[in-house]
């Protein structure tokens, strides 16, 4: 019986800081500072995603192509644009 519960507190205690629960290390993401990003005409957005001091865009074009396009997060200039092909 001891055993199973020093178990079921290792199996506890592993999931809180796997998970991030203690360490607190995880910070909000910083606020989009830019007050607009500039897409090419015709392009449809598909998702946005974020990443550090970045924001990524996926968008679709009238013929069904999709680019990736990553764009600053403080000033809204695109960064890259990478096509997506899908097979």
């Amino acid at each position: 019986m001891v055993v199973l519960i020093g178990g079921m507190v290792v199996v506890a205690v592993t999931m809180v800081l796997r998970l991030g629960g203690l360490n607190g290390s995880e910070k909000a993401p910083a606020p989009v500072g830019a007050a607009e990003f500039s897409l090419p005409v015709g392009a449809e957005v598909v998702t946005v995603g974020r990443g550090p001091g970045e924001v990524l865009i996926l968008t679709r074009d009238a013929a069904g192509a999709e680019t990736l396009r990553i764009f600053d997060a403080g000033s809204g200039a695109e960064k890259s644009a990478t096509p997506v092909t899908r097979e």
